[in-house]
């Protein structure tokens, strides 16, 4: 793996936090995530860099070493950063929009330090209204999540790349029988109400579970509250109305837990969509990149 740097960030904020968990905080990321990666870090050098304890963790010899140059090279990429942000005045404004999720957030982050355009970010409810946006251009770039299988076909002008698979979660209230166990069967979900997203142009959310649900030998039983916002789902899950599905990396909440379904049977997709025209065409790899860095680092995978 070649180092690149978000590694490197990623080195600094371990070195300054003292400790995996408070820098995976500051990162935005899952304390599994950060490990993960500075695994894959070290492995790369062939060399450990930091020495654990009960207490935090510490630079070994060669993360001294290695830190110190990382230091110079961030420090150098925000200079580059400042420079692009001048000559960025006189270069048209552009918006990416999306969908809530890693992706956008991971892009809200650090699109801004690396793009010569000025950036700002929207985000939109629905992956119909962004694939719409994308496709009259009133945003550069959508990121966009469907469910495998029952997304919208994209309109000719409208390029569309597969950041990943990630399996989909079952939120249950916290006293559920269920969450004692590590997967839950959807089959044994069959007696259960399921509350939706309101309806989708872009994804069609009851045609996925009505098919999962359908192999697994059962048709769902729908509520009739339609409730797009994660927080109002949990909510209502917690005061036992209903159970909901979410993204394998949404953050669990008070009052409910979150398990994969036994196999995966339902797997979100994470789009990124750009109109053929638009004026970030020619940084559509750099947009790939960090999307992809953001789904390797912050989404679950199946299996």
């Amino acid at each position: 793996m070649d180092l690149e740097l978000r590694h490197l960030r990623i080195l600094l904020a371990i070195a300054e936090a003292g400790s995996l968990t408070r820098a995976a905080s500051a990162l935005l990321l899952s304390q599994p995530a950060m490990t993960t990666q500075l695994r894959r870090i070290e492995a790369s050098i062939g060399l450990p860099l930091f020495e654990r304890s009960a207490r935090g963790v510490v630079p070994t010899r060669a993360g001294e070493l290695v830190i110190s140059h990382a230091r110079d090279a961030v420090t150098s990429a925000d200079r580059i950063r400042n420079c692009r942000l001048r000559l960025a005045a006189g270069l048209d404004p552009v918006t990416v929009g999306g969908c809530s999720g890693p992706i956008l957030s991971h892009l809200t982050l650090h699109l801004p330090a690396v793009l010569s355009n000025p950036v700002s970010f929207l985000q939109l409810a629905a992956t119909g209204e962004a694939m719409s946006r994308v496709g009259d251009q009133s945003i550069a770039a959508g990121c966009l999540v469907d469910l495998d299988g029952f997304g919208t076909t994209p309109p000719d002008e409208v390029v569309v790349d597969v950041i990943g698979r990630e399996p989909l979660v079952v939120i249950l209230p916290a006293g559920h029988p269920l969450t004692r166990e590590r997967r839950v069967d959807l089959a044994a979900l069959a007696d259960e109400t399921w509350i939706l997203a309101p309806n989708d142009t872009g994804c069609d959310d009851y045609g996925a579970l009505a098919d999962a649900c359908g192999a697994a030998g059962f048709a769902p039983r729908v509520s009739p509250h339609r409730i797009g916002d994660t927080s109002i789902q949990c909510d209502l899950v917690a005061q036992g109305i209903g159970i909901t599905l979410a993204q394998g990396s949404a953050r669990a909440r008070a009052g409910v837990v979150m398990r994969r379904l036994t196999g995966d049977p339902l797997l979100g997709r994470h789009l990124l969509a750009m109109h053929r025209e638009s004026p970030l065409t020619g940084a559509r790899t750099l947009l790939l990149d960090l999307a992809r860095g953001a789904f390797d680092t912050r989404c679950v995978k199946p299996g």
